[in-house]
């Protein structure tokens, strides 16, 4: 009896302890399965209870119902800034890809710009109406002044806070513009800032531009053509070739004709008529005036005759204006006839013949009529008209 009794508690215990461990087993499971929070870090179990290794990016449960993306590395959740697959991502605390456009703070607290998709971005990007520019190398936000080459390969000027720079800039000892609009450097056009104005050259690099007294404000275009005609190739900027109609007829009536008569020839401009300037060709167009010298004449100018001294005295002044003017406009030497074909400068349809080709021998025989010689032209090309001065030379009546 006692033997029995004995047995039977034996086994009792037994059972007891197989129960014990069998409840204990599945506890252990329980616990080292799914999201585990350990020493303030997430860490994904699988069902055996063991972790991946490794950095993965892959689709696991939330903690709610449901699946989400995460990133781990040996089974824990990273969160933060993250390297994966040759890029950088944000992750939210809770493990999630941070899926909208936001400047975040990394787990090392420098700040990054995150893009719709949870990467982290770098060249210009915009954000809360401005732009700015994070260094592809760091993804830093550019913290000098500095040229650089976006993503789409435009430059820009970039500020020490970052931003795109737009309106006047100094950098590198010069004087640039950037539009405000598009944020690129002009080139080859005039601005005003300020009350002053500038000339932007093939470079960007700005010189103040002194007073030609005249401006494209000015100009009539009642005898421009129409968009089909004339040429539509781009001038080379070497030469502004000064014409006379060579007819004894007002600049009027010279523009009406080579309207309508632009198959054969015209220029961009006839200046007379009481100092009008009426265009017929677009500047920086290839006009045809002047034969083998067209390709490399951006504005050529027709001025108109008259026998009247105070008009004469007017023309003339506009004439130098709008020369002067273009010239500064297409970055062309002020110098009257200087050197052979190929030397840029301000050129006479004389010079064209004797260099280039052609018979013309104008305006020099126009001009000479009322007084000016080739020391008082090139004087005021260089200089810009005295009027005083030019008072003094013109003839009381044309010769």
């Amino acid at each position: 009896m006692k033997n029995k009794s004995f047995k039977k508690a034996k086994n009792l215990a037994l059972a007891t302890m197989a129960g014990a461990f069998l409840v204990g087993s599945a506890s252990v499971a329980s616990a080292n399965t799914g999201w585990q929070k350990q020493n303030g870090t997430y860490t994904y179990y699988e069902n055996n209870g063991k972790v991946e290794r490794g950095r993965q990016y892959r689709q696991l449960p939330k903690a709610n119902p449901g699946t989400s993306w995460y990133l781990t590395q040996d089974g824990k959740m990273l969160t933060g800034v993250q390297q994966w697959q040759g890029s950088y991502w944000f992750f939210n605390q809770d493990g999630t890809l941070h899926t909208k456009r936001d400047y975040v703070q990394s787990q090392w607290g420098d700040w990054y710009m995150i893009g719709d998709n949870g990467q982290v971005l770098s060249g210009v990007q915009q954000w809360m109406g401005s732009y700015y520019y994070f260094e592809p190398g760091t993804y830093l936000k550019a913290n000098k002044q500095e040229y650089v080459k976006s993503q789409w390969g435009d430059w820009y000027m970039v500020g020490k806070d970052g931003r795109l720079m737009s309106g006047l800039v100094n950098w590198q000892g010069s004087k640039y513009y950037f539009d405000p609009s598009t944020y690129l450097k002009v080139t080859n056009t005039d601005v005003t800032v300020n009350g002053v104005t500038y000339h932007a050259d093939q470079n960007g690099i700005l010189s103040e531009v002194q007073n030609t007294g005249f401006t494209p404000s000015q100009i009539n275009h009642t005898y421009d053509l129409a968009d089909w005609q004339g040429s539509s190739q781009t001038a080379i900027n070497d030469y502004i070739i000064m014409h006379d109609v060579g007819a004894e007829s007002g600049a009027a009536a010279n523009a009406n004709y080579l309207r309508n008569n632009w198959e054969s020839a015209y220029t961009q401009f006839v200046v007379g008529d009481g100092g009008q300037v009426f265009e017929v060709g677009e500047p920086g167009y290839v006009s045809w005036g002047a034969l083998n010298a067209n390709p490399y004449s951006p504005c050529q100018i027709e001025l108109g005759r008259t026998y009247n001294r105070s008009q004469f005295i007017k023309d003339y002044t506009a004439y130098i204006n709008v020369a002067r003017y273009y010239a500064k406009q297409y970055g062309i030497p002020l110098n009257l006839d200087a050197g052979g074909a190929g030397t840029p400068g301000v050129k006479t349809h004389n010079w064209v013949t004797e260099n280039i080709g052609g018979s013309h021998v104008d305006p020099y025989g126009y001009l000479a009529s009322w007084g000016i010689g080739y020391n008082q032209f090139a004087s005021d090309i260089a200089n810009g008209v005295n009027q005083q001065q030019l008072n003094s030379v013109v003839y009381s009546q044309r010769q």
